[in-house]
């Protein structure tokens, strides 16, 4: 349990149980009543100890470290020794790490210890302290005689970026110093025919003394497919010296040649990911030299003209990921960026279907591998803008004020059926979630009160008027610092307390020119600004409610819709942001020239739509055939 205590203009959180009673700010803390969690110690994680272990003790009642202080104590046979500092991980574990001190009182190849360890937890604000004792058994080595039982992979063949498993037993554990496997043998690859002798030092630390698992990266085996033949060696490197133990002979294993054995979406448009999943992908890495690019061999069916494009040879097309999950799955976004002429390039841009191969290319140093690939088809669809409407707590803060927290998803479905209705026809899709199958969206955030104390409905605050919208990922929220160096507001995103000024009645709210009796209406008895009586479960007034969610989503949602055409380059008229002039119904007219009926689509006044020029950009920049 969490209880924030305020004593005496002193605020804490305690993870603890109170039991408070009659507290105040005269003498005597009101700590000294606290009923602190059990201490326990448990466990001690290691029974073989080193100079530089990392010794974890679980138990439970571990406080956090501002509020009280641990102090840890060994006892046993000519052994009294007070160790820190202690770490605390979490509530229920505690490390140290064993150096000099501790080897002096526990020297190294002394007998096993068998003793006691006593935690001490001090609270610092009373001195108030308790503690618990552990018994322990454990023995002190300068080192240790490695073993390796068995070294697997999947399948029992290689492939370049695997992750290798070593069994065995008395392995280094970090601090310790390091387990070194050697592999030494000799590596014979196919092309070019050849056999070279092979010694692969790895230095690892173990998870645990049985277990060691790491990464087969390019300068082990390197990338070239082969066959490795001869032993696997192991040797503990510890602060004291090398101790060789016990390693595998006959070890015959394949390196494989990378594959891709599955891509989807099989249809993707601009700035979605893209996942190739298989089996040998290298990550890219500097030290290395070493990355996967993905190779496109086939043909491309450009879809407004019909035009075939050949990718074959020299001319095959060559992908750069954007980024490795594991050796098994790779992604490519389908970006598009801007050249120095001003034009845009990239796969993401022209619609049609590739039909061909997709083959894995690894490339190390002076070594490139062509892998395994798969016959498919990808088609790139027109360009969609996928725009994400961030719901900030502040949209919850403003409609609870306006009586209507208890139908909040409603309001936030009908904000979003609306941008759908504004935008139909047009490749554009609004969702609620952040997205994760497109690495580029735009998102426009829905608050509360206007952050740059101006009243305004809405503002795009991205980086200027995005002619052609070459730009996928606008944020329209947060800070933007560009525009408050140019002097203009620097807070974007949609504004909904600002809402409030369209009433005449609001105390407190300067009421704009296009207020209207009809807010009042509408939302006057639900909020108790208003003197309303907010929603409440089973409440009868069920018509007045549903019209108070239709007007507030239509206001947030043309308003949104608005915005949103700001950050794709509208108004369509050189130089302007809006319509000119006042256009009954037109979403891009500037805010003035929008009463609230015609936001709200009240008495009379339908949906509002863009003009025929504006639409007919839209169509052109996010067309959906």
């Amino acid at each position: 349990m969490t209880t924030i205590l305020n004593m005496c203009g002193t605020v804490r959180s305690v993870l603890v149980v109170l039991v408070i009673s009659g507290l105040g700010c005269g003498e005597g803390s009101a700590l000294q009543d606290l009923q602190l969690p059990a201490l326990q110690l448990k466990g001690w994680s290691h029974p073989i100890v080193l100079d530089g272990s990392t010794i974890t003790l679980e138990g439970s009642g571990f406080l956090p470290e501002p509020l009280v202080v641990y102090n840890l104590r060994l006892d046993g046979p000519g052994v009294a020794l007070g160790i820190q500092p202690v770490q605390r991980l979490d509530d229920t574990h505690l490390e140290f790490s064993v150096g000099a001190e501790f080897l002096n009182a526990v020297p190294a190849g002394s007998p096993i210890f068998n003793g006691t360890v006593t935690l001490s937890r001090i609270l610092l604000e009373t001195h108030q302290q308790d503690s618990v004792s552990l018994p322990v058994q454990f023995r002190v080595l300068e080192n240790m005689e490695p073993l390796i039982t068995s070294f697997s992979s999947e399948g029992n063949v290689l492939y370049p970026g695997d992750e290798i498993h070593v069994e065995g037993n008395g392995f280094l554990l970090k601090g310790e110093g390091h387990t070194v496997i050697q592999l030494k043998g000799s590596f014979k690859t196919k092309v070019p025919p050849e056999t070279k002798p092979l010694q692969a030092i790895i230095p690892v630390n173990g998870e645990d003394r049985d277990n060691i698992r790491f990464t087969l990266t390019p300068d082990i085996l390197g990338i070239r497919p082969g066959t490795f033949v001869g032993a696997i060696e192991v040797t503990n490197q510890s602060k004291t010296g090398q101790l060789p133990g016990i390693g595998i002979p006959g070890i015959v294993r394949d390196l494989k040649a990378p594959r891709i054995d599955f891509v989807s979406p099989p249809i993707a448009s601009r700035g979605q990911r893209i996942v190739l999943e298989g089996r040998g992908f290298v990550s890219t890495d500097p030290f290395y030299e070493s990355t996967t690019l993905i190779r496109l061999e086939g043909t491309f069916d450009v879809a407004k003209t019909s035009n075939t494009l050949v990718l074959d040879g020299p001319s095959a097309l060559a992908l750069f990921p954007d980024g490795f999950k594991s050796n098994r799955v790779m992604e490519y976004i389908l970006r598009v960026s801007p050249t120095p002429s001003g034009d845009l390039t990239g796969l993401g841009l022209t619609a049609g279907t590739f039909t061909g191969t997709i083959t894995p290319m690894l490339v190390s140093g002076p070594e490139t591998v062509i892998g395994d690939g798969i016959q498919t088809s990808l088609t790139i669809a027109p360009q969609r803008q996928v725009v994400f409407v961030n719901f900030l707590p502040g949209f919850s803060t403003t409609v609870a004020e306006m009586g209507l927290g208890f139908v909040e998803q409603a309001i936030k479905d009908r904000v979003l059926a609306v941008c759908a209705r504004d935008y139909s026809g047009i490749n554009i899709e609004f969702r609620a979630d952040r997205p994760t199958d497109f690495a580029e969206y735009s998102v426009v955030e829905v608050g509360g009160a206007d952050p740059n104390n101006a009243g305004l409905f809405g503002l795009d605050n991205t980086k200027g008027k995005d002619v052609g919208n070459l730009r996928f990922n606008d944020v329209i929220g947060g800070t933007n610092a560009e525009t408050r160096e140019q002097g203009y507001f620097a807070f974007g995103g949609v504004f909904v307390r600002s809402f409030f000024q369209l009433s005449p009645s609001i105390p407190g709210v300067d009421p704009l020119p296009i207020a209207s009796p009809r807010f009042d209406d509408i939302f006057g008895i639900f909020m108790p600004l208003l003197n309303g009586t907010p929603v409440y479960p089973n409440d009868p007034r069920q018509g007045f409610i549903n019209e108070a969610v239709r007007v507030l989503g239509n206001l947030v949602g043309t308003t949104v819709t608005h915005e949103i055409g700001h950050s794709l380059g509208l108004s369509n008229i050189d130089g302007e942001f809006h319509n000119i002039g006042d256009n009954p119904g037109w979403i891009m007219d500037a805010g003035t020239f929008r009463p609230f009926a015609e936001r709200a689509e009240i008495d009379g006044w339908g949906a509002g739509f863009f003009s025929n020029n504006n639409r007919s950009y839209l169509e052109y920049i996010l067309p959906i055939n």
